[in-house]
């Protein structure tokens, strides 16, 4: 049997009331050239059930079980069972229209292109709205402007994209599945770096249920080690981008200022309840972000609110005293507007 041109790829997990009509919009597609595999992620309902169901009922369908490891772990396990020359990612609770295939696969202008297409964004209140990203094609060391231009746009999920498996498994590139916030933007930043050309095309066939499974983690706060790591990893990749692409630093001047997102987190992950850090430690912390991470600090670390400029002054000067009074006042008080959003 010749190896399907697309492998789609389903993480599964606690989608119950969804997976039916993910499934059932693949398999109505009018691109019927591909594979799918769905990788139950050890849902504690009725998921694993269903997988094997519709791979009883369909050939092009393979189902995968693996205990309870995440989102990334699922992909990965996918990556390696798929035989497509191109992948393609879909999210258990989202669904595609018709032509998701069709379109993604005649973008394509060779082998060595990411081809990404805009999403219609489906809201609990039954409304919906598409994406609206300018259709522009980047080609060679233009391609880190998918990181500069289009880093506010929602643009780093995994979904509404098409990937070349062979460039994939050269590379050996594969979701982080040490970290659980921005894994999927990772995986895009090392994809980027191996191709010639991105085209981004407003063409939307692709529903994104917004509200479900991701929505609650992306801003559920992790350990303080995951945070560090992920403020870390961003960090790096920055960094990466500078260096591979012949770019000036400030040409990621927006960029840079953008982690200041990540960093807050990580202050106010060391001052829960949950780490409940001792003074010592909490200083020894602060010593060493700002030691790590005092180029960043003293350019682009400048937060929107008076009450985080007076934790950002009082870093910049290493007066860690003043730091660390003035964030267990905040959160004595419960100050709502520390870092742009509510106390968790």
């Amino acid at each position: 049997m010749a190896s399907p041109i697309i492998s789609v790829i389903v993480p599964v997990y606690k989608t119950e009331e969804y997976l039916p009509q993910c499934i059932e919009s693949i398999l109505a597609q009018s691109f019927t050239n591909f594979e799918l595999l769905l990788v139950d992620d050890g849902s504690p309902d009725r998921c694993g059930e269903i997988c094997e169901e519709y791979a009883k009922r369909d050939s092009r369908i393979r189902a995968f079980h693996q205990r309870n490891a995440g989102v990334s772990k699922a992909r990965n396990y996918g990556l390696e069972n798929a035989a497509g020359k191109y992948i393609v990612f879909v999210d258990s609770d989202d669904y595609v229209l018709f032509d998701y295939l069709r379109d993604l696969y005649n973008s394509l202008s060779d082998d060595n292109c990411l081809v990404i297409h805009t999403v219609i964004k489906y809201f609990p209140d039954g409304n919906s709205v598409c994406s609206d990203w300018p259709e522009t094609t980047i080609e060679g060391k233009e391609t880190y402007r998918l990181l500069t231009e289009y880093g506010d746009k929602s643009i780093g999920y995994p979904y509404g994209k098409l990937f070349n498996n062979e460039l994939i498994r050269s590379h050996h590139l594969r979701f982080p599945e040490d970290i659980s916030l921005l894994e999927d933007l990772f995986f895009l930043f090392d994809y980027v770096q191996v191709v010639s050309s991105i085209k981004i095309r407003n063409m939307a066939n692709y529903v994104y249920r917004v509200g479900h499974s991701d929505a609650a983690l992306s801003v559920a706060y992790k350990s303080l080690s995951e945070e560090w790591l992920i403020f870390q990893t961003y960090y790096q990749y920055i960094e990466k981008f500078v260096l591979s692409f012949g770019v000036r630093s400030v040409d990621f001047e927006d960029t840079w200022r953008s982690l200041r997102i990540l960093f807050h987190r990580i202050l106010l992950v060391l001052y829960s309840r949950k780490e409940d850090k001792s003074y010592k430690e909490r200083i020894a912390c602060l010593k060493e972000l700002r030691r790590k991470y005092a180029c960043w600090i003293l350019a682009y670390f400048k937060p929107d609110y008076l009450a985080d400029k007076v934790t950002a002054y009082f870093l910049r000067r290493k007066l860690y005293m003043g730091v660390d009074l003035w964030m267990r006042l905040l959160l004595a008080v419960h100050f709502r507007k520390m870092f742009g959003g509510k106390r968790q």
